[in-house]
């Protein structure tokens, strides 16, 4: 079995000769594989998966376009 540097170096001597079909499924791999990371906290303190992140990052947005929210000055009032 390699070690984990002889693996790193095999690795990245494959991704420096890839081209863009395999950079695209390594890519995909790696954020399958990071979906589940905790990287963020709710306001409850429960962990944010990354999944969760982009999906609340996401409706934030959408809430901004549709200019659905209250001025900073209106919610510290409340």
């Amino acid at each position: 079995m390699m070690s984990s540097v002889e693996l790193r170096n095999k690795i990245n001597s494959f991704l420096n000769r890839a081209d863009d079909r395999v950079l695209n499924i390594v890519h995909s791999v790696f954020e399958n594989y990071y979906q589940d990371e905790t990287v963020a906290y709710h306001p409850d303190g429960s962990p944010m998966s990354r999944k969760e992140y982009k999906l609340a990052l996401d409706k934030a947005e959408l809430q901004i376009e549709k200019k659905d929210f209250i001025p900073a000055e209106d919610f510290e009032r409340e």
